[in-house]
């Protein structure tokens, strides 16, 4: 089973360490089971070794480390942890990475910086070694600890002091001490306050959050509580190694309340109810504020933000009599839950809809016709094509389209139909309605045109001919307007009906030259016609066929 790595774990090796690309070296590459590739990255005290696209997991893996520009081994890392569960790593790893294994780099000697060798057994049996696949940086690093805010805050109280102490942590014997004057970073809503530890390595800080930035609740619905807490993120540096750290912050949400302007929405079938009110929220001397711009709302399940006094509007479908839950979405508030009944009409719509016209000038219309609500005893609807010139105004009713009603009554069902080409312009359908059931029109279609062609000139020579003797077709296909611009690279087709039938047979093809011009020979058989058509067009002309040409065979 392919595991690949996180995101998460990307970020993390991509920002402290060096990875090296997917690649093996020439020579070992005939008998190296992952020729796919091999990669390594070293984070603070580990090393992590990514495999391509094989599924298999390397025999007898090893790690080796070594002091940077030396030919020497000081350690050699055998026990992996198979990392699971997890995404593709990007771009450290690589673009096809399938497994991920981690060793913990044991206490070395010395800091400094420190080269990864890869080995593993090939086939057949053969040592497999990548030498220089990342580079550990093994020195003493920043750690935050004993992180934590003084108090809760919430709209009424946005600031709190934050606490907590660095220490430099020392890989060779896990030592710490205190990172004394340590300078560090704390970003709060979008500002980045720069900042020094005391001589013990300790801090406290005043800290104001952001109202609402990052606190959205996890459940919309409103079923489940919400985690009720913000947060601030600290960061510092030492000897090149990076560290972030996070203080969570309480928040004491404060009462709020959703004013409806309406507890009802009602509307035919397939139009949009409309869902509007005020959010406000309780301070702390009594009175009731709007609550700031962008605080989100759930509404049915989707997120909408309130604007600069508080207000709030969303749209949704109406499909069926049922309610919609509008609660927060927000750990800063707590507002009691909401609900708006909606009671669904009869009604229609059309949300999609096209045509075109096929090369036999039959204009063919498709679609979708969404029904819903419709009164019992109703057993069809009856649809307009319609056709305008411009496409504005001067609509007229071209063909009549029955719907019948089936069960289950509301939903989206399929439209067919077609007519003679009514010439260029604009096409839609319509359900005009009825006191029960709203009407509808659909999105308005320009009916691209084809051009018409022609077959001048078609021959069968000569006449009469003897039986037995070759009879020779010639023509030319051409546009059907004056200046007979011809029609290269297309089939042109003959059929021939015997004297006294009146089916008409297939014999054969030919295509046309540069000039449009055609020609077949047959053998004279019988009398009888021939003709000569295009057919088989393609989409911006329309058929066409030559005249028939009646020939005598003769003993």
């Amino acid at each position: 089973m392919n595991k690949r790595i996180s995101a998460a774990l990307c970020t993390m090796t991509a920002m402290t360490a060096t990875a090296a690309v997917l690649a093996v070296p020439t020579a070992a590459h005939a008998a190296d089971p992952f020729p796919s590739g091999v990669a390594a990255s070293a984070g603070n005290e580990t090393v992590d070794v990514y495999f391509g696209a094989e599924d298999t997991l390397p025999e007898n893996l090893k790690v080796h480390l070594r002091r940077k520009g030396g030919t020497a081994r000081v350690a050699t890392l055998t026990k992996f942890e198979e990392l699971t569960s997890l995404d593709r790593c990007a771009p450290a790893c690589g673009p096809d990475v399938h497994y991920a294994l981690r060793a913990d780099v044991p206490k070395l000697a010395a800091l400094g910086e420190y080269t990864v060798d890869v080995e593993y057994t090939g086939t057949p049996a053969e040592r497999i070694l990548h030498k220089d696949r990342a580079t550990l940086n093994y020195q003493v690093r920043p750690v935050f600890s004993s992180l934590k805010s003084a108090n809760a805050v919430s709209f009424d109280r946005r600031d709190t002091a934050i606490s907590g102490d660095i220490k430099l942590y020392d890989p060779r014997d896990g030592s710490q001490k205190p990172y004394a004057g340590g300078a560090f970073r704390v970003e709060s809503g979008g500002v980045t306050t720069p900042l020094v530890a005391d001589a013990q390595g300790h801090f406290e800080s005043n800290v104001t959050v952001p109202g609402i930035a990052g606190t959205e609740v996890a459940d919309p619905s409103g079923e489940n509580a919400p985690v009720r807490e913000t947060a601030i993120s600290l960061s510092t540096e030492a000897n090149g190694k990076k560290e972030q750290g996070r203080v969570a912050v309480p928040i004491a949400a404060v009462e709020a309340r959703i004013a409806l302007d309406a507890q009802t929405v009602t509307g035919p079938y397939a139009t949009q109810g409309k869902v509007s009110g005020s959010f406000t929220w309780k301070a702390a001397d009594g009175t009731w504020k709007p609550v700031p711009a962008g605080m989100p709302i759930a509404i049915d399940g989707d997120r909408v933000e309130t604007d600069t006094v508080g207000r709030f509007t969303w749209s949704g479908e109406l499909t069926q009599d049922t309610s919609w839950g509008i609660n927060e979405w927000n750990a800063w508030v707590s507002a009691a839950r909401q609900d708006v009944k909606v009671d669904v009409t009869g009604g229609t719509s059309f949300p999609s809809f096209n045509a075109r016209v096929d090369h036999n000038r039959i204009m063919r219309l498709g679609g979708e016709f969404k029904r819903g609500q419709i009164p019992a005893g109703i057993t069809s609807i009856t649809l307009e094509v319609q056709y305008s010139a411009d496409g504005k105004s001067g609509w007229t009713t071209r063909q009549k389209v029955q719907d019948f009603i089936a069960h289950p009554v509301n939903g989206v069902h399929s439209i067919r139909t077609a007519l003679p080409y009514p010439g260029p312009g604009f096409v839609r359908m319509r359900y005009a309605g009825t006191p029960a059931i709203n009407g509808s029109v659909s999105a308005t279609v320009k009916v691209a045109p084809r051009t018409e062609t022609a077959i001048p000139g078609f021959n069968a020579a000569p006449e009469p001919v003897k039986k037995g003797k070759p009879i020779t077709l010639t023509g030319k296909l051409t546009l059907a307007d004056p200046a007979r611009k011809p029609l290269a690279g297309q089939y042109v087709h003959y059929y021939f009906r015997p004297a006294g039938s009146t089916e008409w047979k297939p014999v054969g093809y030919s295509i046309t030259g540069a000039d449009g011009t055609f020609t077949r020979k047959y053998t004279a058989t019988q009398s009888g016609s021939w003709s000569a058509r295009y057919q088989l067009t393609d989409a911006a002309h329309y058929v066409s066929s030559s005249r028939v040409d009646d020939v005598v065979v003769t003993p």
